[in-house]
């Protein structure tokens, strides 16, 4: 269709194609950074033999675990999360017929997305151990702070993964779907 316009500023759709892949490819390198720190940290657990809180050796466990929520670790969810959207807006600016494939930015958007909601999970178990863990009150505070920004990261990067995918959750089928030549 208009394969090599220019529209208002924003290039031509091959431009925009290009720009909507490099998003999506940032996005990913950014996923696997994050799945990197999870990684770093369930090996960090998994190495804990000794208890050295009050709530035992899982309690440690969860605690160290709970790592990757906060701010300066899950921010780089964030960063993929934001990837993804900007693929979705510049692909969204293209017509259907000249859009590239989705289904690494659907797939990236949903990783995301139920990653976040696993992160606001482990933010709310780390949350739930502090009293037992610390008996300084600002240390209380600390963790108590840094878990919260950590579950209101996650919930961004979750909005964002949800508006990348058009503000609904895509099924598998409609990104098979998406793949399939149409008549």
């Amino acid at each position: 269709m208009e394969l090599n316009t220019t529209q208002s500023g924003v290039g031509t759709v091959a431009d925009r194609a290009r720009w909507s892949s490099a998003f999506t490819m940032a996005g990913w390198c950014a996923l696997i950074a994050y799945l990197g720190l999870i990684a770093i940290e369930v090996r960090r657990a998994a190495a804990i033999s000794t208890a050295s809180f009050e709530d035992g050796i899982w309690g440690q466990r969860v605690e160290t675990i709970s790592f990757v929520t906060i701010p300066q670790n899950i921010i780089v969810l964030v960063i993929a999360a934001i990837c993804v959207a900007v693929a979705a807006i510049i692909s969204s600016t293209i017509h259907p017929d000249d859009q590239p494939p989705q289904s690494a930015r659907t797939l990236l958007a949903r990783v995301i997305g139920g990653l976040s909601v696993i992160s606001i999970g482990l933010a709310l178990l780390g949350l739930g151990g502090i009293p037992f863990r610390y008996v300084d009150p600002l240390a209380d505070l600390g963790a108590l702070v840094g878990r919260a920004a950590g579950v209101a990261l996650a919930a961004a990067s979750s909005r964002l993964a949800r508006e990348a995918l058009g503000g609904r959750v895509a099924t598998q089928t409609e990104m098979i779907d998406s793949e399939s030549p149409t008549d």
